[in-house]
């Protein structure tokens, strides 16, 4: 029997300092930028979805990792950088999980990628 541990795995750790990166770089040296103009802030979602880390696929992922604290980790390294742009990045999973939750296959295909 293995014991309860919350020592992350490397994949976590690895997703945590890539994340971490992001947010350190690019995140919070615009977040007062962003939070004076009050807007979407396009430019950053596209830096993100560039890397990888604002996609579908990316998304699926850390939903499916069995320990269920990947998105937490990536969350709470965004968030890091700043919560309001960590929301225009990561407030799309919630209508995602209504579509994923509710919609037939066609729905899914259709509508979850215009999600991005």
């Amino acid at each position: 029997m293995s014991g309860f541990s919350l020592d992350l795995t490397e994949e976590q750790s690895d997703l945590r300092d890539w994340v971490h990166g992001f947010a350190e770089e690019v995140v919070r040296p615009a977040a007062a930028e962003w939070d004076e103009r009050e807007e979407t802030p396009w430019p950053i979602i596209q830096e993100a979805s560039k890397i990888g880390l604002y996609s579908f696929e990316t998304l699926a992922e850390l939903f499916g990792d069995p320990t269920g604290i990947s998105l937490q980790i990536a969350n709470e390294e965004l968030f890091w950088g700043d919560a309001g742009i960590g929301m225009a990045l990561f407030g799309t999973s919630l209508a995602v999980a209504g579509i994923f939750a509710s919609g037939t296959p066609d729905q899914l295909v259709e509508w979850i990628p215009q999600c991005f």
